[in-house]
C-alpha cells in the first residue's frame, strides 16, 4: 500500500473525475469528514475502507491502494507461467529473454514476489547454459528480495545456489547450504513439506557424488515420506 498522501490524491482525483461530492462518496458507511481527512493524507485508510471506496469509485482495491491496475499483476504472473513452460519445452536462451522482460516489468510495478520469481527463472536458465556465476548472482538476488519472508519462501533460491556450487564441483559447500537450511527449518518449526522435499531431493546428488550412498538413500526416504503432502509430481519424481 502506498503512503497516505498518495492514496489521498488518488481518491480525490477519481472522485472529481466521477463528479462525486465527499458526502456522496462517503455515505452510507463513512462521513464526509473522514473522506476529507483521507484525501489530505492525514490518515492511513484500512483495507475495508479502501475496498468500500474503490467500489464507489468504479476501480479496484489494488489500483486505489498502489496505483497499479490489478490486471497488470495478473498478466505478469501469467507471463511467468509461460516463461517456465518455455524453459521446460524450448531453449534456455529463449526463456531467458522472456524472463528478462518480465523482470523489468516487475521492477517497474514494484512487485517483489514476481521480481523474485523472474530472478529464479533467470537463474535456472543460466544453470541450463552453464553460466554458473550468473546463476549464483540471480539466485542470491532473489534470496535478498525475499529476506524478510519466511524461510520456506526462500528455499528455491537456496536450492538454486546449491546446484550452482554443485555443478562447479563444490560438493561440500552445496551439501552445507542444503543441510543447514533443512536444520533451520526443523529448529524454527517451519516444517513445510514442499520446502523439505525440495531440499532433500537436491541433496541426493551431492551425496551420491561424494560416495555417501547411505545418506543419499536416507534423504530420498525422508522426501518420499513427505510426498503425499506435495502437489508437484515432478518434484516427487
Amino acid at each position: 500500500m502506498d503512503e497516505p498522501a498518495a492514496i489521498g490524491r488518488r481518491v480525490q482525483q477519481l472522485r472529481a473525475r466521477r463528479g462525486l461530492t465527499q458526502r456522496q462518496l462517503a455515505e452510507p458507511s463513512y462521513t464526509p469528514a473522514y473522506v476529507s481527512t483521507l484525501e489530505s493524507g492525514r490518515v492511513r485508510p484500512s483495507e475495508t475502507a479502501l475496498r468500500f471506496l474503490a467500489e464507489r469509485l468504479g476501480t479496484t482495491y489494488e489500483e486505489l491502494a498502489t496505483g497499479r491496475p490489478a490486471h497488470l499483476a495478473t498478466e505478469l504472473r501469467l507471463g511467468l507461467v509461460e516463461a517456465r513452460r518455455r524453459l521446460a519445452t524450448g531453449t534456455a536462451e529463449e526463456a531467458a529473454v522472456h524472463y528478462r522482460r518480465l523482470l523489468t516489468d516487475a521492477e517497474h510495478l514494484d512487485l517483489v514476489p514476481e521480481r523474485a520469481e523472474a530472478l529464479l527463472g533467470l537463474g535456472d536458465c543460466a544453470l541450463e547454459t552453464g553460466r554458473l556465476g550468473d546463476a549464483g548472482h540471480h539466485f542470491q538476488a532473489a534470496e535478498r528480495l525475499l529476506a524478510d519472508e519466511p524461510l520456506p519462501r526462500r528455499v528455491h533460491a537456496i536450492r538454486g545456489r546449491a546446484v550452482a556450487h554443485l555443478l562447479a564441483g563444490e560438493l561440500r559447500y552445496a551439501c552445507y547450504l542444503l543441510e543447514s537450511t533443512i536444520d533451520e527449518l526443523g529448529t524454527s518449526g517451519l516444517t513445510d513439506p514442499e520446502a523439505l522435499v525440495v531440499l532433500y531431493a537436491a541433496v541426493i546428488g551431492p551425496y551420491m557424488d561424494m560416495g555417501a550412498h547411505a545418506r543419499a538413500a536416507h534423504a530420498a526416504e525422508l522426501a518420499l515420506a513427505l510426498a503425499p503432502q506435495v502437489d508437484d509430481p515432478a518434484l516427487v519424481a
